[in-house]
């Protein structure tokens, strides 16, 4: 028997020969992780309903994801530990991530009261010169690292939803609405940052306040975890729903999906 009598038909072993997924890999934080929206035993708190996940399942297997990102990371944290998950068949990559560099939740909470004023007025200089100084310097070098790490990637960096929606009350969240209004701007400005630092690296920005914009905790219907997550410091994270209705055709506004 000739060896051409073993071959099968071209057309067969292709229909049995299935495309190689693209490598997709997730960067950040908590938010990344989607911690928050869902139970989860992982000790980065990433979960099944997190927007990388979502993205993953929603190409039918064109995607294989591995998410990297963990609750805590910062910008420091996605360039020093975070970047050995990316080579150079890494296709897809998304980060979010800066938050935690703001400590925003310590000072906060050092401005609910007047025994600790001087410790709030140190912390929202702070913050001020993060934003200023430090972070778009640090941004722009983490999009740097990683396209050194993954040059054959499309790289998606994402901004944060606005926590609170405009109200004079919030039983949801019991604290003054002039603080509400600090935290959004002091999230605004973060946003601004990212897309700054995103457009000057020419990578993608995908800008997820106008999708949260009705949804903040204060809201009828928040997207975001309120004070039921004091407990296990879920609070302000993506809900299921956020990550599915937030962050999902945020990224996909990208063109993030235009690779598969």
């Amino acid at each position: 028997m000739t060896a051409t009598a073993w071959a099968a038909p071209a057309t067969a072993v292709a229909a049995s020969v299935a495309p190689t997924p693209l490598q997709y890999v997730a960067l950040g934080d908590s938010y990344a992780a989607g911690y928050g929206s869902a139970p989860t035993r992982d000790n980065c708190g990433r979960t099944p309903a997190a927007y990388p996940a979502l993205l993953a399942r929603s190409t039918d297997g064109a995607v294989a994801l591995r998410n990297a990102a963990c609750i805590n990371a910062t910008v420091a944290d996605v360039t020093g530990r975070q970047l050995a998950a990316l080579n150079h068949r890494t296709a897809l990559v998304t980060v979010t991530v800066g938050a935690n560099d703001l400590n925003v939740k310590e000072v906060l909470q050092a401005c609910l009261s007047p025994m600790t004023a001087m410790a709030c007025r140190t912390g929202n200089a702070r913050i001020n010169r993060t934003l200023a100084v430090t972070l778009p310097r640090e941004i722009t070098r983490m999009i740097q690292a990683i396209r050194a790490a993954a040059p054959n990637a499309r790289i998606v960096v994402t901004g944060y939803p606005l926590p609170f929606a405009k109200a004079a009350r919030c039983a949801d969240m019991p604290i003054p609405a002039k603080m509400r209004a600090r935290v959004n701007q002091v999230a605004a400005r973060l946003n601004a940052v990212i897309a700054a630092a995103a457009d000057r690296a020419r990578v993608r920005f995908a800008d997820v306040e106008k999708a949260f914009a009705r949804h903040g905790v204060c809201s009828a219907r928040p997207w975001l975890v309120g004070t039921e997550g004091m407990r296990d410091n879920t609070v302000l994270h993506p809900t299921a729903v956020g990550h599915e209705r937030g962050y999902l055709p945020a990224i996909a506004e990208t063109g993030f999906a235009d690779r598969f």
